[in-house]
């Protein structure tokens, strides 16, 4: 009786865990306008500003949301700037090498990304790059 009580908590833990990963809802981007009515009454529930302040906060909430705005635009178009340029540049590249130095550039490539790897899983298990652990007492 003991183990089936133990057993049917177990499964509703997993099945309430994976339930709730699984209905995961994305936030959806909001306008810089909404931004800035939300932050405007956060301020005004905890600091009582009056009507006056209200309407300087919100203008000063929604063109700092507006900038925050355009920064991001700004940043993924850069990006994707970066990434055209790399792709064209790995293109030259590729047309300049023989075949032979393609596959050796491949390899070269595919075992710095295994050491990058490799280096990630030391950190997520807590050591340095020099493969001592950050918990050592001293």
């Amino acid at each position: 009786m003991r183990n089936a009580a133990l057993i049917t908590l177990l499964i509703s833990a997993i099945t309430f865990t994976a339930f709730g990963q699984e209905h995961r809802v994305h936030r959806q981007s909001k306008s810089a306008e909404e931004i800035a009515k939300t932050r405007t009454d956060q301020l005004t529930e905890s600091l009582g500003l009056n009507e006056k302040q209200q309407k300087e906060v919100y203008a000063l909430n929604l063109e700092r949301a507006e900038k925050i705005k355009t920064a991001r635009k700004d940043r993924l178009a850069r990006g994707e700037a970066m990434r055209d340029e790399m792709k064209a540049d790995r293109e030259r590249l590729n047309s300049i090498l023989t075949e032979e130095q393609r596959e050796m550039l491949k390899q070269q490539q595919a075992d710095r990304a295994a050491k990058f790897k490799a280096r990630q899983e030391g950190r997520k298990d807590g050591r340095f790059r020099d493969g001592k652990s950050r918990n050592r007492m001293k």
